[in-house]
């Protein structure tokens, strides 16, 4: 497994921006083959100015998940991937660019970019090599999950993330609706209580989608309350 996120022992450079700690399944299978090499950065979500030009440069065999996972805290600093490209070896190619640009590391796979210049050549470097822009905006509009009626009409009752309990094969799993109507498991994101079961807890469970399940409401229980949610 290889950890995308700043390693651990940069982290003490980073210490007061939200440190996740979430992990991509990297193989040693997926090393050499096509994936995402990305440029990113932290940034004020209320939009005021930060003291840190620092970037990283990073890969990924899927960018928006990416993106998703180091976004995952309630922390007013953000995480957002400002360019990306698909290359036929992502290990290769993001060693490249570590090497070339290792005067201006700061720690692990952050960069200084106090000059403002280092989007400009990450673009250049990802044009000369032959990589395959990805327009993460584009794919995120694509990939947006609809939003659920009852879930979203639930979660403005609810004003606040709230917990529910689906219980599978003896087992209570913990889910999280959030206030825009999705439901959280295990880092994913499902936006609807089929998906949730199918796609969420039982290829927790047994390693597989299922192909069952129901999509009523009545299968949750709110946590706080114990009362049982009505179809």
């Amino acid at each position: 497994m290889n950890n995308n996120l700043i390693p651990d022992e940069d982290w003490d450079h980073y210490s007061g921006l939200p440190n996740p700690r979430w992990y991509e399944k990297i193989t040693k299978k997926d090393m050499n083959k096509e994936g995402y090499i990305y440029l990113g950065e932290y940034y004020d979500i209320t939009g005021r100015p930060m003291d840190l030009s620092d970037k990283k440069i990073g890969l990924s065999i899927d960018p928006i998940k990416r993106e998703y996972q180091l976004n995952r805290t309630k922390s007013p600093i953000g995480y957002r991937v400002i360019s990306c490209y698909k290359v036929d070896d992502a290990y290769k190619v993001e060693k490249m660019l570590h090497s070339i640009l290792d005067s201006r590391r700061v720690e692990g796979e952050w960069f200084n970019d106090d000059e403002d210049t280092l989007t400009g050549e990450f673009i250049n470097f990802m044009v000369a090599y032959g990589g395959e822009f990805y327009d993460i905006g584009l794919e995120k509009e694509k990939t947006e999950p609809s939003i659920d009626d009852r879930l979203l009409k639930l979660s403005n009752e609810f004003g606040k993330d709230t917990i529910l309990i689906r219980r599978y094969k003896g087992v209570d799993y913990e889910v999280k609706l959030d206030t825009s109507g999705l439901l959280h498991f295990k880092g994913e994101v499902f936006d609807t209580p089929n998906k949730l079961y199918n796609n969420g807890i039982v290829k927790h469970v047994k390693g597989k989608r299922g192909n069952s399940g129901t999509n009523g409401l009545s299968q949750f229980i709110i946590k706080e309350t114990g009362e049982r949610l009505q179809d």
